[in-house]
């Protein structure tokens, strides 16, 4: 399949920003935070201004985006509905506390917000599950966009609050790096079944155009940010640095199995003994 680049900007952007939102949102309600959540709204919303535009770039013209209301059953309909709701929520999130002080109620807000990232996660990653492409039919879609958002997520908060303060609950490094490892075993798994899916669009990453995408995906995505999150208990003093490391590597990772993830993306043949796909158009 042809790789859309909007597509995988967007799509990084909205794991590795909502991700960061969530991550934060627990982890000040369960341990305190030394970065007020007003500014992991702002950084969200950054990320996702960025991959909005890169949005748009992909749908071209602007009558494409009013389709997108046209099947309210359709998981790009409901992802659509729920954006401007999201956006609005993590305004407000990231104006409290200067243009206004939500007080007992900004617990609440952040809730909600963090519910809406959550549905968008899996609105986005439900839309991905096609029939017509093999690769992507299979649970795995959905929980894999889950899981990077996580990763990103937790290594993102670790960074923030060592940026901060200087430290960071040792359990929050730890989900960090178990969050990282899951995912990269359930991305190896994926990878395994993309070699049998049948209907003449095996993918066996070892091959050309694969192989150059799942190197990066193994080295950024997997090695880098493994490593360097496993090596913040040994060098304490280097924590900020190699959480910042680990961080940058997981959205590269996250890139370069989104492209690998759009390679894999054949259709279905419907004459697998010919060498051509002669099904490009159906």
């Amino acid at each position: 399949m042809q790789i859309h680049w909007p597509l995988v900007i967007s799509t990084v952007c909205q794991r590795v920003g909502l991700g960061l939102f969530i991550c934060a949102f627990v982890g000040q309600v369960y341990a305190g935070s030394p970065v007020p959540l007003s500014v992991v709204a702002w950084i969200t919303l950054a990320l996702l201004a960025v991959g909005g535009i890169a949005s748009v770039f992909h749908l071209q013209r602007p009558q494409r985006f009013f389709n997108a209301f046209s099947n309210l059953k359709s998981h790009l309909t409901q992802e659509a509905l729920i954006t401007p709701f999201l956006g609005v929520a993590l305004l407000v999130c990231a104006l409290n506390g200067t243009l206004f002080d939500l007080g007992v109620a900004t617990a609440f807000v952040g809730a909600v917000t963090a519910i809406l990232a959550g549905a968008f996660l899996v609105c986005t990653g439900l839309a991905y599950q096609m029939g017509s492409r093999p690769a992507w039919n299979t649970p795995f879609v959905l929980v894999l966009f889950l899981l990077t958002a996580l990763e990103a997520g937790a290594i993102g908060v670790a960074v923030l609050w060592l940026a901060a303060a200087g430290l960071v609950p040792t359990m929050f490094v730890v989900i960090a790096l178990v969050s990282t490892v899951v995912c990269v075993i359930v991305q190896a798994a994926y990878v395994v079944r993309m070699r049998s899916v049948g209907y003449g669009v095996n993918v066996d990453v070892m091959e050309e155009p694969y192989r150059g995408p799942f190197a990066t995906w193994l080295a950024a995505g997997a090695v880098v940010p493994v490593v360097c999150l496993a090596l913040v208990f040994v060098v304490p003093s280097a924590a900020v640095a190699l959480a910042a490391v680990a961080w940058a590597a997981s959205a590269v990772g996250i890139a370069a199995w989104t492209v690998l993830f759009f390679k894999g993306a054949r259709k279905v043949k419907m004459f697998p003994m010919y060498p051509v796909d002669l099904n490009l158009d159906m």
